[in-house]
């Protein structure tokens, strides 16, 4: 009994440490769970409040002023740009006189260093800015295949003019003009540097006709690229983004206007976009990019292609040169408007750029813009000419924008420059030649950011959102981590909580069964059998006998007073318990009851020794003191 008490008591203390460290630890886990919304909170948070304030840093950068740190870089763009000019060497001039198709041969490319300078810059109350751009052009050798003096067959200028412009010219003065474009040998194809055929060259009949009729020929200079180089190209009003951000450097007014007067219809002449090299900042998800080319005196669109990354790592925005901007005007109606007239569309892949060209003398230079190698056009112009090969990565205008900043961060402006040539009568340079839209070159005008302003651009804006994202990411990892060690946490001690409860009834369950099984075979094993059941015998017998109830055994004895006398000499108060093994065949002899209650007291003293019991069908463990004692007869 004893043990069971001190058993129950162990487990009562051990249960209430156990509650105790349980309530402790769910304080630890509700702390940690705590903590971890808090972190989450704070991470997301972040979130809107990182990007407004890198928003309002960017805006404050970009806005054009002569305070704003981009100031410098606007207006003397350090980014290198590079002109590359690849020229068509015609290979058989003499065959096309008869009506051949001209075989063309690509040469270059020559590179030039383009700088762009902006200067008489006026700042405007309506938070605009006005000012002219001035584009000089270096040769570069290095970066060049070939050289400025090699030579290059090719059409004509002057004879091409000659041609268009005296069309329509009685046929009396179309042969004056033909015979002294002859008396120098002029013919319709010429051989020249490149130079000359790119920036200008005094012209040999330009100069005898200048003599000769100088009301109609002012000048003797000509060329393709004639007063391009140490030039501006027009007056620009652009928005400086300080009442608009989103209005960074889209064109206002070009040569003071808000639409150019080259085209046929107003949607044509609208000036749209901006020059190219700057673009409204935070517009992340901008599908078309317009840009305004003073070039071909027109705005053009870009369309979103893909996302590209710099080599110092910087992720850009593609746009590319949309097709339907190069379409005639059967296919796409909106290009009505660049028809000269309406009742004479090109063909699909050309657009009429005469009147958008500085006249020569007064007297239009018949350009044609097409994209290189006549990318996107009619297949039938392609098929004018031997040596065409069209290609969309390689002759693709391309333009890629920072769309954080807007910035253009590289570029490729690619337009084929051709010229228009056709028989007419009186103007014998053309005799036997058939329609064609020559090409004489094509460009490629590009720009790279270079590794300074790419890492400036990274250590100004990238790096600092490099840094916030990972703050801010990792807050709210953080967080989550300990909300899910919290939650792991509590359904582990609760799963434990539960397995022990389980294990402590189990063995309570288990001791309780053994203190039965202890204690039940010893109370039922409680009958004495005498061997002389008569009262007042002489004899006494001097032993006793504790039976075991199994189903094979019985319990003899004489009557239930004489019975009961010698149960309670068997139990002393101080035996917790005692087991005695009987069978079935041995007895214990006594002579009186009076002899053998004193025999008892002298075999079983107070301090007998525990023994166990065990249980069975047949068999019983036997007590180690217990043993059976014969003694005189007392009178």
């Amino acid at each position: 009994m004893r043990e069971l008490i001190m058993v129950c008591c162990t487990q009562i203390l051990d249960s209430s440490r156990k509650n105790l460290r349980l309530k402790m630890s769910r304080k630890k886990i509700i702390v940690i769970f705590i903590v971890g919304i808090l972190f989450a909170a704070i991470g997301g948070a972040l979130f809107p409040l990182i990007d407004y304030f890198i928003q309002e840093e960017i805006k404050k950068k970009m806005v054009i002023s002569n305070t704003s740190e981009t100031y410098d870089i606007w207006q003397d763009v350090p980014v290198p740009v590079y002109m590359q000019f690849y020229v068509f060497d015609l290979d058989n001039p003499e065959e096309v006189k008869n009506g051949d198709k001209p075989s063309l041969i690509q040469r270059g490319p020559y590179t030039y260093r383009e700088r762009r300078t902006k200067f008489d810059i006026v700042w405007n109350d309506n938070g605009t800015v006005t000012y002219k751009q001035n584009r000089t052009f270096h040769f570069v050798q290095e970066m060049s295949s070939g050289t400025e003096t090699d030579m290059i067959t090719t059409v004509n200028p002057i004879v091409a003019v000659i041609a268009h412009s005296f069309k329509w010219m009685p046929s009396l003065v179309k042969t004056i003009v033909s015979e002294v474009l002859g008396l120098d040998g002029e013919n319709l194809f010429m051989t020249r540097p490149v130079e000359e055929v790119l920036w200008g060259y005094d012209d040999p009949s330009l100069v005898l006709l200048n003599k000769m009729i100088p009301a109609w020929f002012q000048t003797t200079f000509i060329g393709y690229f004639m007063r391009r180089n140490y030039t501006d190209d027009g007056l620009y009003t652009v928005h400086t983004g300080e009442t608009d951000i989103g209005l960074v450097g889209i064109i206002s007014r070009y040569n003071g206007d808000s639409a150019v007067n080259v085209w046929s219809t107003p949607w044509a002449n609208m000036v749209n976009g901006t020059d190219g090299t700057l673009s409204p900042p935070l517009d992340l998800d901008r599908h078309v990019a317009q840009i305004f080319v003073s070039d071909v005196c027109r705005s053009i669109r870009g369309v979103f292609k893909e996302e590209v990354t710099l080599p110092q790592g910087i992720d850009l925005r593609r746009y590319g040169g949309d097709k339907n901007d190069m379409l005639n005007a059967s296919a796409n109606k909106d290009n009505i408007g660049f028809c000269i007239p309406q009742t004479d569309c090109l063909p699909t892949g050309l657009l009429n750029s005469t009147t958008c060209q500085e006249p020569v003398d007064g007297f239009p230079l018949p350009i044609i813009v097409s994209f290189p190698h006549f990318l996107y056009a009619d297949p039938d112009v392609i098929n004018s000419f031997i040596g065409l090969q069209p290609n969309e990565d390689e002759h693709q205008t391309l333009i890629d924008i920072e769309p954080w900043t807007g910035l253009v961060l590289q570029a490729a402006k690619r337009l084929q420059i051709n010229i228009f040539i056709e028989q007419v009568p009186y103007i014998k340079q053309t005799d036997g030649i058939r329609k064609l839209y020559f090409p004489v070159f094509w460009l490629n005008e590009s720009s790279v950011t270079d590794d300074e302003h790419a890492n400036l651009l990274k250590s100004e804006l990238f790096t600092p959102m490099m840094i916030a994202d990972i703050v801010k990411y990792s807050l709210l990892a953080l967080g989550g981590f300990f909300v899910l060690l919290a939650v792991a946490l509590l359904i582990h001690n609760k799963c434990k909580h539960e397995s022990k409860s389980e294990s402590v009834t189990q063995s309570r369950e288990n001791h309780s069964a053994r203190e039965d099984d202890t204690t039940a075979p010893f109370l039922k094993s409680r009958s004495v059998t005498y061997d002389d059941p008569l009262p007042g015998s002489s004899t006494l017998g001097n032993s006793y006998q504790q039976v075991s109830t199994s189903s094979s055994q019985g319990i003899p004895h004489d009557s239930v007073g004489g019975f009961q006398d010698e149960q309670r000499n068997l139990l002393p108060s101080d035996t917790e318990q005692t087991s005695v093994s009987t069978s079935s065949s041995q007895g214990i002899p006594h002579d009186s009851v009076g002899g053998f209650q004193d025999e008892q007291r002298n075999v079983l003293p107070s301090d007998t020794e525990q023994t166990s019991v065990r249980t069975g069908d047949t068999q019983v463990a036997q007590g180690n003191n217990l043993h059976a004692e014969n003694e005189p007869n007392r009178t």
